[in-house]
C-alpha cells in the first residue's frame, strides 16, 4: 500500500479534476437510479394500479412514501391527459434521466483524461531524471536491458493496471453506494440477506489476488531477463554468427522465454477467475432475491409491490457490473505492483554522489589539482586505489599508464565525480572537491573516450551537446580543430546529417573526431583523453592525433594511453600497478630507470 500511496501522489496536481470528477459520477450514479426508478410509475400506469385519487404523501427514505409520490403524479396526468399521455411522459422523463446519467459519465472520464496521462508523465520523468543522477556503480550491478524494461514494460503495465484502478475507483464505489442505498431503501432485511455471501467473496479474492502477486513479480523479472537478452544479442551478433552460435544463442532464449510463457499463463487464468467468480455469486444471490421477493409479494400486508420487486431486481442486477470492476481492479493492482516495486527500486536507487549544503561555485582552475592519499573501492572486497598521491598544475600535460586493470580510468573518473572516493581527499585550488557545486565542477572538464559515446542525431547536434548556446560558427570552428569539417561536409546533408545509433554511419575514427569536436567547443579547464587512440587503425590515428595535438595546446590534460608514443612529450607520466602509483617522471627519466615504465615501453618497441 505504501507503494500505491506514492503513486497516487502523481495526481496531486490535478486536485480541482479530481474534485470536479468526484460530482460528476455522484450525479452519474444518482441519475442512473432516477433513470431505473422510472421503471415504477410506467408499470403503475401500464398495469392500471394508480389509485384514482391519491393523496401527495409527505416525503421519506422508505419504499412506501417514494411509490406514493410517483403515484400522485401519475394519478395527475393520468386524470388530466389520459394513461397513453402518462406513459409517453415516463419514457420521455427516462430518456433525459439516462441522457444526464451518461453525459456525467463521460465528463467523468473526460476530467479523469489529463489525471491518467499526467501520472504517467511524471512517473516516465522520475525514473529518467533519477536515471541521469544516480552514480556509474548503480549500473554495474544491473543489466542494461532489466533498467530499459522497467522504463518500457514496467510502466505500460503500471499504466493499464493501477491507473485503470484510479477511474474504476472514482466511479464504481460511488455507483455501489447508489444502488446499495437504494436496494436498503426498497427493502433492508432482503438486502441484509442477499449481502451474506459478500465475506465469501472477499476470502476468495483476497486468495487468488495474493498468488497473483507473487506470479506477477516473477514474471516482470523474468521479462528483465528477456529485455537484456535482446540487447546483448543485437549488440554481438557478429560474434554470435562468427561462432556458430546461433543454435546455442536460441535455445537459451527459449529455455527463458518458456518459462515466461508459463508464469504469464497462470496470472491470465488467475486474474480471469475473478470475473465469474463474482457473477456466479451474484447469480446465486438473485435467486435468493427471486425466492424471497415472490413470497413477500403473495404474502398479505407486506407492502412489497410488483413495481418494487421490478426494481428491486433492476437495481440488484447493476450492482454486479461494478463489483465485477472493483475485483478486476484488485487483481489488476496485485498483478501490477510488483512492477511499480521494480520501477521504485530504481527511483529509491542510492545516491552515494551527494551535494553538501550551500556548495561552493567554481567556473576555472586557478593554480592546480591535487590527490592527497587517494583511496577507493567499488566494494568492500577490493580497493581499486591505493593512496593515490599526485599533483596537476594549472598548464601541464600528465600521462597516466599502466597495465589493464590498473586503475586508470577510476583515477580520472574521481575528478568530476562519477564516483567518490572513501579516504583522502582531492584538492582544487586547496579546496575539497566535494565542496563544490556538482554541475560547476563536472564543466571544468572535457572527457574524449576510447568507447566513444554519440547519439542518433545529427552531427550538429553531437558536436553542440551540452551546449545549448552555440552558434553554427562555433560548432564549424570546433570542427576545423577536430579535423573533421571535412567528411562532414562531403555527407549528404553535412552538419545536418544524422549519424545513426551510436554513430554507426561513421567510422571509428570519424566517431573519435566528433568526440574531440564536442570537446573542443566545451572548451574545458582540464581536458581528459581516456584511451582516445587506443581503437584505431594507424590512418586514422594520425588523423586524430594531430586533431588532439590541436585540442591540447596551452591545456591542462590528463592523457590515459597504452600505445606511448602518444603521451611521449608529457610534462609527466605516472605509471599504475595493480591500484597504487608506482613510477613518476617524464620519459626520459623514467626510461633511465629501467623500472615498469622502461620494460612497459620496451614492450610496446618490440611489438
Amino acid at each position: 500500500m505504501k507503494l500505491l500511496k506514492r503513486l497516487i501522489q502523481y495526481i496531486f496536481p490535478f486536485k480541482k479534476n479530481i474534485v470536479l470528477i468526484f460530482f460528476a459520477h455522484l450525479f452519474y450514479s444518482l441519475f442512473s437510479v432516477v433513470s431505473l426508478s422510472m421503471v415504477i410509475p410506467f408499470l403503475s400506469t401500464l398495469f392500471s394500479t394508480v389509485p384514482a385519487a391519491p393523496v401527495k404523501p409527505d416525503f421519506a427514505l422508505n419504499s412506501q412514501a417514494v411509490g406514493g409520490i410517483f403515484n400522485y403524479y401519475m394519478a395527475v396526468i393520468i386524470n388530466s391527459y389520459g394513461k397513453i399521455a402518462a406513459l409517453v411522459a415516463v419514457a420521455v422523463a427516462m430518456v433525459l434521466f439516462t441522457f444526464l446519467s451518461n453525459f456525467f459519465r463521460y465528463m467523468g472520464h473526460y476530467l479523469m483524461a489529463p489525471v491518467r496521462t499526467g501520472l504517467i508523465k511524471g512517473l516516465r520523468h522520475d525514473i529518467y531524471h533519477r536515471l541521469l543522477i544516480l552514480p556509474l556503480s548503480f549500473y554495474a550491478h544491473e543489466r542494461k536491458g532489466d533498467i530499459l524494461n522497467r522504463m518500457g514494460s514496467d510502466v505500460q503495465e503500471v499504466e493499464w493496471s493501477i491507473v485503470s484502478m484510479l477511474q474504476m475507483l472514482f466511479r464504481d464505489p460511488l455507483l455501489l453506494i447508489a444502488y446499495l442505498t437504494s436496494l436498503f431503501i426498497i427493502n433492508a432485511p432482503l438486502t441484509l440477506i442477499t449481502l451474506v455471501v459478500l465475506p465469501l467473496a472477499g476470502y476468495l479474492i483476497s486468495l487468488v489476488g495474493k498468488k497473483i502477486k507473487k506470479k506477477s513479480a516473477m514474471a516482470q523479472q523474468i521479462l528483465g531477463q528477456l529485455s537484456s537478452k535482446f540487447e546483448e544479442t543485437i549488440g554481438g551478433l557478429r560474434i554470435i554468427k562468427g561462432y556458430n552460435a546461433i543454435d546455442h544463442a536460441s535455445e537459451k532464449f527459449k529455455q527463458e522465454n518458456d518459462i515466461y510463457y508459463h508464469l504469464n499463463k497462470k496470472i491470465f487464468i488467475r486474474t480471469e477467475l475473478g470475473a465469474p467468480m463474482i457473477e456466479v455469486l451474484a447469480v446465486l444471490c438473485m435467486m435468493i432475491v427471486l425466492f424471497i421477493g415472490s413470497n413477500l409479494i403473495i404474502g398479505e400486508n407486506s407492502g412489497f409491490t410488483g413495481e418494487l420487486f421490478v426494481f428491486y431486481i433492476l437495481i440488484f442486477a447493476r450492482v454486479i457490473p461494478p463489483a465485477k470492476s472493483l475485483v478486476t481492479c484488485y487483481y489488476n493492482i496485485q498483478k501490477g505492483m510488483p512492477c511499480a516495486e521494480r520501477i521504485y527500486k530504481i527511483i529509491d536507487g542510492d545516491e552515494k554522489i551527494t551535494e553538501v549544503d550551500n556548495p561552493l561555485a567554481i567556473s576555472e582552475l586557478k593554480d592546480k589539482i591535487e590527490y592527497k592519499n587517494v583511496s577507493f573501492s567499488y566494494n568492500e572486497q577490493t580497493e581499486v586505489l591505493k593512496n593515490i598521491n599526485f599533483t596537476l598544475k594549472k598548464g601541464e600535460i600528465i600521462a597516466i599508464v599502466g597495465h589493464s586493470g590498473s586503475g586508470k580510468s577510476t583515477l580520472v573518473d574521481l575528478l568530476p565525480r562519477f564516483y567518490d572516493y572513501e579516504n583522502g581527499e582531492i584538492l582544487i585550488d586547496g579546496i575539497n572537491s566535494k565542496l563544490f557545486k556538482i554541475s560547476d565542477l563536472r564543466n571544468l572538464f572535457g572527457i574524449v573516450n576510447q568507447d566513444v559515446i554519440l547519439f542518433n542525431d545529427t552531427v550538429y547536434n553531437n558536436i553542440a551537446f551540452g551546449n545549448e548556446g552555440a552558434t553554427s560558427e562555433a560548432v564549424e570552428a570546433a570542427a576545423h580543430v577536430a579535423y573533421a569539417h571535412d567528411f562532414i561536409t562531403e555527407m549528404e546533408n553535412g552538419y545536418d546529417t544524422v549519424i545513426g545509433d551510436r554513430g554507426t554511419k561513421l567510422s571509428g575514427g570519424q566517431r573519435q573526431r566528433l568526440s574531440i569536436a564536442r570537446a573542443v567547443l566545451k572548451n574545458p579547464q582540464v581536458l581528459i583523453l581516456d584511451e582516445a587512440t587506443s581503437a584505431l587503425d594507424a590512418e586514422s590515428e594520425f588523423i586524430v592525433q594531430q586533431a588532439l595535438n590541436n585540442l591540447l595546446q596551452n591545456r591542462t590534460a590528463i592523457i590515459i594511453a597504452h600505445r606511448l608514443s602518444t603521451i611521449r612529450n608529457a610534462d609527466r607520466i605516472i605509471f599504475m600497478d595493480n591500484g597504487s602509483i608506482i613510477e613518476c617522471g617524464n620519459h626520459d627519466e623514467l626510461m633511465a630507470k629501467k623500472g615498469e615504465y622502461y620494460k612497459f615501453h620496451t614492450l610496446q618497441e618490440i611489438k
